[in-house]
């Protein structure tokens, strides 16, 4: 009998967790006023009855969906912690998550929280600061971690949250009532980097026209150490015109606008603290016949700014964007010679797979498990 109770139980948190996650839909399509019992009914499959067996109104499974929001961030924090993951690359995954979720309306329970605690229905719920509460609670864990890894520079945690939290709730508010202008989401979380990571952290951005002069001076500072190849950087070691860089690298980034000779790819900038750009990188979504050899990812650190742990940063980074973005490995060449790049590579997992020549030298390529 204690086996059986303990299944009938499991099966009726997996019934009512399946409960939830339709009704999550629901509520950010139509809000919390939009949804009735009998619209989760029919999503859900389930009978008038059997729909009751867990859940007595919409107040009652919205209040369920919101008691599992900060409690899985925070558990995610905490086991990256205690696994040693550094401070910056956490921080990295949370944000590339926001950046993901804030254009996307139809994932946003924003304008249901709104209604719901507008609303009688929120009566027994607990309050939405008991949310805020356990959101901060995660975010100054995170935070505290990182002033004691030495890699975030906060004098004011509760501030930085306070910055973070309400600034992603307003755009996801703002972006049900209206389309965000594009590249929101990214500018919005690169000043929350640019705030919160020390002076020697680095952070990725993309390329924009405000970037034009430092992105020259940076090519220049290869170009003057006889380097005339910037791996990573899409063609900016070749073009005559920044402006139609940029125009090139900002339309390989929508599947709407690449290039049909090339794959989905994003390229970013590596700023210091300085706001300096020390290094480009870039990252292929797909291979081609021609990227079969070149890989998902090439980059280079500027030649006056080497040794100093920069490309580990940046490939660190990048391997948590592939991940968010889908992928589940990076492939990455490498001359066999260049024996900085492979302890890089090795360093973040990268496992031995093939050789090949390139241009009458040899080659290997990794493959990082994201």
């Amino acid at each position: 009998m204690p086996q059986g109770g303990n299944h009938m139980q499991s099966k009726g948190e997996s019934t009512r967790q399946a409960i939830c996650e339709k009704a999550r839909e629901l509520f950010c399509k139509r809000g919390f006023k939009g949804v009735a019992m009998q619209d989760i009914c029919k999503a859900t499959g389930l009978s008038r009855g059997g729909l009751y067996r867990h859940f007595d109104s919409t107040g009652q499974i919205f209040s369920a969906i919101l008691e599992g929001f900060g409690g899985a961030q925070n558990r995610g924090i905490h086991e990256q912690i205690g696994r040693g993951v550094p401070a910056s690359l956490i921080l990295e995954e949370l944000l590339c998550r926001y950046e993901y979720e804030i254009p996307d309306s139809g994932s946003s329970l924003s304008l249901a929280v709104c209604e719901f605690y507008s609303g009688s229905d929120s009566v027994n719920a607990p309050p939405i600061l008991d949310w805020y509460e356990s959101s901060r609670a995660g975010w100054e864990e995170l935070i505290r971690y990182g002033l004691d890894t030495g890699e975030f520079s906060c004098p004011d945690p509760r501030g930085m949250f306070d910055l973070v939290v309400f600034a992603y709730q307003g755009a996801r508010l703002w972006g049900r009532l209206m389309e965000l202008p594009k590249g929101t989401p990214g500018r919005m979380l690169g000043q929350v980097r640019r705030l919160l990571l020390g002076p020697e952290m680095i952070r990725l951005e993309r390329p924009r026209p405000e970037h034009k002069e430092r992105a020259l001076e940076f090519r220049e500072g290869f170009f003057a150490h006889g380097e005339p190849t910037i791996f990573g950087s899409e063609l900016l070691d070749k073009t005559e015109s920044y402006d139609k860089w940029l125009e090139s690298v900002t339309r390989n980034t929508d599947p709407k606008t690449v290039d049909p000779n090339w794959v989905l790819t994003d390229t970013y900038f590596a700023l210091d603290g300085r706001d300096d750009i020390v290094g480009i990188i870039d990252l292929r979504h797909e291979l081609n016949g021609f990227l079969k050899d070149l890989g998902n990812c090439g980059y280079s650190v500027r030649p006056a700014k080497r040794c100093h742990g920069y490309g580990s940063q940046m490939l660190g980074l990048l391997t948590v964007r592939a991940k968010a973005a889908g992928l589940s490995e990076l492939h990455i060449s490498v001359e066999r010679d260049n024996a900085p790049s492979v302890r890089v590579i090795k360093g973040w997992g990268g496992v031995y797979e093939r050789s090949f020549s390139h241009e009458g030298a040899g080659a290997d390529v990794y493959v990082v498990p994201l």
